[in-house]
């Protein structure tokens, strides 16, 4: 049987340069930077050991022996120096000290030997490579004078060596071949050397990278711990919250985060809803296209048929601004309604993309049905006593301009009657209009509508309360000032104000109406007064229904706090802004403007 031959092993181009490299790094432990000065004199002396045993041993070698013993000092003194000295406090420049003794010694050893003639010549490669691979160029041009010192002194100074042309031809040619040696010696030692620093610089960078990494990595573990801690404690606090629902929802709706207030609200279990129903499914849908429409115009994407994301749009679309309150009417599990407070704001990542919202609703069933049954209260109450107040003023006014005389008592007292009666039906009024305006079934009759004539009616009708309070009116209508509106609603707007400036103006004081147009066009009303004046932090509420100013109720001013509200809501109604300013103790002064045509 036929032996297979064996396989022929071919070193790759990467094992040649990792064997060269392991050769690079066997050098420099003995002649590079890293190696100490001792262990750079060991190659030689065991050379030179090596020498010496054949010296011992082989007949004939040595020719004059004291030089041989002398080389044999030097090299002695060469280790020895080199462990006793502390070469590392002197400059760079003196360890080549060593190589040079080297040198020398080889130079006794081959003279002792048979000089030219010495096999012990070649020893000056040694130091000529210690030489070389100082960071000097110095060291190698040494090494190389030094070889022709060592080989070519001999032949000169030795009477029986013939000095031919082929003796210095083989001196010359040693000390090419030693120069050589020194050249890509000194470069390799300079790679080296420029390669370790290279990796000195890249460790010392790992080691302040990994230092820096370390120090990130415990940064980032607090932040990840303290995350975690925030978290728990976010979730627990929305647990806490019972009285109203936090819903966390992603981008399309679906739920991730379902507090107890939420499950108490809607009956659902968290485990239920988180991760398997989108927000929409608690709420109405005809509600949720309806309010889709609103949110989308006419030309958009049609609300029926459209999927939950789609119509979550309607809950979400508010909170693209910022966050906005608004009723919902939601749906429990087992199918009843009720209505919620709802605010949904959106939860954005750093590029600022919408992740998700945050739903935070609240039950305002009981609370709206209670304001729906109040509204209807105050309207059919209004309409009750309306009936009946009309038909005491038409009585009243039968009776003072009928044919029978009355007393001066009589007149005064039906007087004082006539003005009660009044005034309880302008009450009932603003109640009634107060419950439009709820109802949503406020209307507005637009033509053109002359202020001043509207300022002089309503101060005509005030001029008895005011005279009775001894408040003095001025009206000041520069220019006939045109609008378009309802005379009767800004009648009553202006009733309202100088009502008010009456009221709380003491005794001496005067009221003041002023009708001009406004620079942007339109028409500018204010009713200025030498009032008691309103604290600035209560101005804010002021149009507020039922709102009453805490020096009206110190000072057991009558009134129930229908009256700005009301004339805020026709002023709006007309396109219009109402406006006021006051100081204490010395007036208000309200201010509506309004459109022209």
């Amino acid at each position: 049987m036929t032996q297979a031959p064996a396989p022929v092993l071919v070193e790759s181009d990467e094992d040649l340069r990792s064997r060269g490299s392991r050769w690079l790094r066997a050098l420099g432990r003995y002649i590079g930077p890293d190696a100490g000065v001792f262990e750079r004199q060991l190659p030689f002396f065991l050379v030179f050991g090596v020498a010496m045993v054949v010296i011992l041993f082989v007949p004939g070698v040595v020719t004059d022996r004291g030089r041989v013993v002398l080389a044999a000092g030097v090299a002695v003194a060469v280790l020895v120096s080199a462990w006793a000295v502390p070469w590392h406090r002197a400059h760079e420049s003196a360890q080549m000290i060593l190589p040079l003794m080297q040198l020398l010694a080889i130079a006794l050893l081959r003279m002792g030997t048979g000089g030219n003639l010495s096999m012990f010549g070649s020893m000056v490669f040694i130091p000529i490579v210690l030489l070389a691979g100082r960071p000097s160029r110095l060291g190698a041009l040494l090494g190389v004078l030094s070889v022709g010192v060592i080989v070519v002194v001999p032949v000169l100074l030795d009477p029986q060596a013939p000095v031919t042309g082929a003796a210095m031809g083989r001196s010359l040619f040693v000390m090419v071949v030693a120069g050589t040696i020194t050249i890509i010696v000194h470069e390799a030692t300079a790679r080296l050397r420029a390669r370790n620093a290279a990796l000195a610089e890249l460790q010392s960078t790992q080691l302040r990278l990994n230092a820096q990494l370390t120090l990130d990595a415990e940064a980032l573990a607090r932040l990840a711990h303290a995350n975690d801690e925030a978290r728990e404690q976010i979730l627990s606090v929305m647990d806490a919250v019972t009285e109203q629902a936090i819903v966390a929802t992603d981008a399309e709706g679906v739920i991730e985060l379902f507090n107890r207030g939420a499950e108490r609200l809607f009956q659902y279990p968290g485990t239920d809803v988180v991760g398997r129903m989108n927000l929409v499914k608690l709420q109405v849908r005809e509600e949720l296209e309806e309010r889709y429409r609103e949110a989308f115009d006419a030309d958009g994407p049609s609300a029926a048929g459209a999927e939950d994301e789609d119509l979550f749009a309607a809950v979400a679309a508010p909170a693209i601004g910022g966050v906005q309150v608004r009723d919902w009417t939601f749906r429990r599990r087992d199918g009843s309604t009720g209505t919620m407070q709802l605010s949904a704001a959106r939860r954005t990542d750093v590029h600022g993309s919408t992740v998700g919202y945050v739903i935070v609703a609240t039950d305002v069933t009981a609370e709206r049905e209670a304001s729906r049954l109040k509204d209807e209260f105050v309207a059919l109450v209004s309409h009750e006593l309306r009936t009946p107040l009309s038909s005491v003023l038409g009585y009243l006014e039968l009776i003072l301009d009928g044919p029978d005389p009355l007393t001066e008592e009589q007149r005064e007292f039906l007087l004082v009657v006539e003005r009660n009666a009044r005034r309880q039906l302008r009450l009932v009024s603003d109640l009634l209009l107060s419950a439009q305006l709820d109802a949503g079934t406020f209307s507005i009759d637009h033509r053109d509508v002359d202020l001043g004539d509207v300022a002089r009616a309503t101060l005509a009708e005030a001029g008895p309360a005011a005279e009775a309070a001894g408040v003095v009116l001025g009206l000041h209508v520069p220019d006939p000032v045109h609008v378009p509106g309802d005379a009767t609603r800004l009648e009553q707007v202006l009733a309202n104000l100088v009502s008010n400036a009456v009221k709380f103006t003491p005794r001496g004081g005067w009221v003041d109406v002023r009708v001009e147009r406004a620079p942007e066009g339109g028409a500018r009303v204010a009713v200025s007064d030498t009032g008691i004046g309103i604290a600035p932090d209560e101005l804010d509420g002021l149009a507020t229904r039922f709102f009453r100013a805490s020096s009206a109720t110190q000072r057991a001013i009558p009134g129930v706090g229908l009256g700005l509200s009301i004339a805020k809501a026709v002023v709006e109604a007309h396109g219009g802004e109402l406006t006021v300013t006051s100081r204490v103790g010395e007036g208000t002064t309200f201010t509506f403007t309004l459109p022209g045509a």
